[in-house]
């Protein structure tokens, strides 16, 4: 990697005339994260209309020639196979058992290079740099937080406020740290990705979103003995907290993300987060009903068949109907929180995203190859998430002014300890549920 201490720049080459419209004048291809990467979405495949045109008559020409604007939309390209993916999978499977999940860091990096270089913008792939080092030090580290944070009420009262105390005020620095490592580590065209965080907007951002954890937490381990009116209390509060403090955290994510010095922006549609789990909402409960009616036939009939059913199927059926309810919510919720991300994010230098993933497209791929990885016992899971990641990543587009093969960008200048930092709060991160992902 060659890096610069030029300041980026967005420079598009001399213009030249508009070519005549037609299938060629726009290409598709490929970004993301991956975060992994950039998650995905975008618009139709057709070519965007021109954003300004001439009058067509002569008579109607102005004196002085006006320039023509187009849009030019390049749709991601994911060109990953789940047979390719398959090799790199059950390797990193069987080397994570066999070193009790010490090479479970070299298998992120691995993974995480596999989606970034399959992926495709304007023909050139992303990559991914990490260090699998850093990645372990930060689990290790992760996973005693999470003992001390989940056994220290066990302890003490004492113990237990110290901890939830150390939470608050780690948890938005160790957030921040995340998205700087894995946009620090993610490039494209050589040119990586950056997180510049700042003090202030990192708490207010993640501080809702620390209280909802904490409500639900305090809900699950105490709800009896807290009463009906209390805990419903709690549960509403922790509801209506959720939306907001995941579009607060979707905006500092956005709002600090750099390519490099070209920074993104994010209008926040409160209303619109608000919508969607109200979506995912109904979602879960009509799956819900659905799957308790059907395990509730399946009981009965059991019982006129042959008795009372076994303690084993009673266990089974609740698990059975709320892993259904999931898998049929969560296409609906991935596919309009695309949507409303990327719709509402932008890139310097009148670059736009926008996504057309299809809710339902993923809810056949979940529910079909789902029951295939069911009866495989696993093993048929890495066809299932290369297919998801296609849709997810072939949905979005990205839209610019000029051609992308016209716009020069230069590496900006690097500042402190460089953009490989922040492993810890990687790991930590994704112990305590913090990284929402792009």
């Amino acid at each position: 990697m060659i890096e610069s201490n030029t300041e980026l720049t967005l420079v598009p080459k001399a213009p030249t005339p508009a070519p005549a419209r037609g299938p060629a004048s726009v290409r598709a291809a490929a970004a993301a994260r991956p975060a992994g990467a950039m998650a995905a979405a975008s618009p139709a495949s057709s070519p965007a209309s021109p954003a300004g045109s001439t009058a067509g008559s002569p008579a109607a020409t102005p004196a002085r020639d006006t320039p023509v604007t187009r849009r030019h939309a390049w749709r991601l390209e994911f060109t990953g196979t789940g047979a390719d993916y398959f090799r790199v999978w059950i390797v990193n499977t069987l080397l994570t058992l066999a070193t009790l999940g010490v090479y479970s860091a070299w298998a992120k990096r691995r993974k995480a290079r596999w989606f970034a270089r399959h992926t495709l913008l304007a023909g050139e792939p992303f990559d991914f740099h990490g260090d699998p080092r850093r990645i372990l030090v930060g689990r290790v580290l992760a996973l005693a937080l999470l003992l001390v944070c989940v056994h220290a009420f066990d302890w003490s009262l004492a113990a237990g406020v110290a901890a939830l105390a150390a939470l608050y005020v780690l948890g938005p620095m160790l957030f921040a740290g995340a998205q700087r490592f894995k946009l620090g580590n993610l490039s494209w065209r050589g040119l990586r990705f950056g997180f510049q965080p700042v003090a202030v907007p990192a708490y207010a951002s993640c501080l809702p979103l620390l209280v909802a954890w904490t409500l639900v937490a305090f809900l699950v381990s105490l709800g009896p003995a807290l009463g009906p009116w209390v805990s419903g209390f709690i549960g509403l509060t922790a509801a209506l907290l959720i939306p907001i403090a995941h579009g607060r955290l979707r905006q500092f994510q956005h709002r600090h993300a750099r390519y490099g010095a070209l920074a993104f922006n994010f209008h926040l549609p409160v209303e619109a987060f608000y919508g969607l789990y109200l979506r995912v909402g109904g979602a879960l409960i009509a799956a819900g009903v659905v799957t308790a009616l059907m395990g509730a036939g399946v009981s009965l009939g059991w019982k006129l068949a042959a008795g009372a059913p076994p303690e084993g199927l009673r266990t089974a059926l609740p698990l059975v109907a709320v892993v259904v309810a999931w898998a049929c919510a969560w296409p609906i919720y991935i596919a309009r929180l695309q949507q409303v991300v990327w719709s509402n994010t932008r890139l310097a230098g009148g670059i736009e995203f926008a996504s057309d993933v299809s809710g339902v497209a993923l809810l056949k791929t979940v529910l079909g190859q789902g029951l295939l990885t069911v009866l495989t016992l696993g093993l048929y899971w890495p066809f299932l998430a290369v297919r998801v990641a296609k849709l997810r990543i072939e949905g979005m587009s990205v839209m610019t002014d000029a051609p992308v093969g016209g716009i020069v960008v230069q590496a900006p200048p690097r500042r402190g300890p460089g953009p490989a930092r922040g492993p810890v709060a990687d790991g930590t991160g994704d112990t305590f549920g913090l990284d929402v992902g792009w």
